[in-house]
């Protein structure tokens, strides 16, 4: 009987791989996959650096269609715990309607609309004067914002080379760049 795949180097009798030729795939394998690793990694942070900042966009977003809908004030605040404003927007954020306009959540009489949070380990926050706290984002019932500009920037590691800068000017426009970084802390 003629093997039709002699021509490849197989044998009339053979099944399959030796067990050298398996361990000499993996191992292959292996190093090819210790190489990508380091990009893979750099890849996810930096797709989760991107979606916390694309959803606090929103939220800024929201709180100014929200001030306008409702015809109210609208705030957003930097909030640890969910339940108030602590000004820490590392953690998490509260948008919310805001009775008085004074951008402090009052459980009583404002109107919970929507929190939110980074969900990534490591980070760090400062606003343009580098303190770790922020002011509230206030907009009026039209829309507008109260207040003058604000600039915060975002940092997802110690050791990383660039931050996140998210900054809203008095007319709502909105930017945010990548920035260069010498880490953070």
């Amino acid at each position: 009987m003629v093997n039709k795949f002699s021509h490849l180097g197989f044998k009339a009798g053979s099944a399959g791989l030796t067990t050298i030729e398996l361990m000499i795939a993996l191992a292959v394998f292996a190093i090819m996959a210790s190489l990508a690793a380091p990009s893979m990694q750099s890849l996810v942070t930096n797709y989760r650096e991107r979606t916390a900042i694309n959803q606090l966009t929103g939220y800024v977003r929201l709180a100014s269609s929200e001030a306008i809908t409702r015809s109210a004030y609208v705030s957003l605040c930097g909030s640890t715990d969910g339940a108030s404003c602590d000004g820490d927007l590392k953690e998490g954020w509260l948008v919310f309607e805001d009775a008085n306009g004074d951008g402090v959540y009052q459980s009583a009489n404002d109107t919970l609309i929507r929190s939110g949070t980074l969900g990534m380990g490591e980070r760090y926050f400062a606003d343009a004067n580098g303190a770790e706290t922020a002011s509230p984002l206030i907009y009026g019932r039209d829309g507008s914002r109260r207040g003058g500009d604000i600039r915060w920037q975002f940092c997802f590691s110690a050791a990383a080379k660039h931050l996140r800068q998210f900054s809203v000017n008095a007319a709502r426009y909105l930017k945010v760049e990548k920035v260069a970084a010498l880490g953070c802390s």
